[in-house]
């Protein structure tokens, strides 16, 4: 096959630079505290392949003081004067971005057996319906893919939902059926569930 050098290098130096242009400006600035390298310092949840809808959502509540308002969730804190600097593209740019990113394997810890298998009970008796049978999330249902998330997280965020942090605006109806949820564990039932998850067991 004949090459046309100059076309062909052409072709790649635009290729790289339309990739270079989808990538948006402000995601150097998220993944100071979500890259993978990154996210066990900051504590910060896993962007990487979470739903585009979920994560424009949680942005938005972010901004408006859904979430983060509340003095006992300083992550959250953290996250709504960030989201505060976004605007509507800002957001859904980084929403597509993030959500078409292919997930990245969980660093996970290790846990006892029977506690990774009380984990198993609760999740496929309250989790999983919404979740998925993997956890891999349901759009449909408005619930996020929990198979990115660490155990750290995850039990920090059922604690939030357990104590009104999260979950508890009028207009957030999947955020107050989650912590609707949530109050039918106990603390070792949640220990429990998110290192099933946080294991990625499901």
């Amino acid at each position: 096959m004949f090459w046309n050098y100059p076309l062909f290098i052409l072709v790649i130096a635009l290729y790289a630079a339309a990739t270079q242009a989808a990538v948006p400006e402000k995601v150097s600035s998220c993944n100071a505290c979500h890259a993978v390298e990154n996210q066990l310092a900051s504590k910060a949840p896993a962007l990487a392949g979470q739903q585009q809808q979920y994560l424009k959502k949680q942005l938005v509540q972010f901004q408006s003081g859904e979430r983060g308002a509340s003095a006992k969730d300083s992550q959250g804190q953290v996250m709504a004067a960030m989201a505060k600097s976004l605007s509507a593209s800002d957001i859904e740019e980084l929403s597509v971005y993030f959500g078409a990113l292919t997930a990245q394997p969980l660093a996970v810890k290790q846990s006892d057996a029977a506690l990774l298998d009380k984990g198993r009970r609760i999740y496929i008796g309250s989790c999983g319906a919404c979740h998925g049978n993997k956890a891999q999330g349901n759009p449909e249902l408005k619930a996020p893919a929990l198979q990115l998330l660490n155990q750290d997280y995850l039990l920090l965020q059922l604690q939030h939902f357990q104590t009104g942090v999260r979950g508890s605006s009028a207009t957030d109806k999947p955020g107050r059926q989650m912590a609707m949820m949530s109050r039918t564990l106990t603390a070792a039932d949640v220990q429990a569930v998110a290192a099933y998850i946080g294991a990625g067991l499901p």
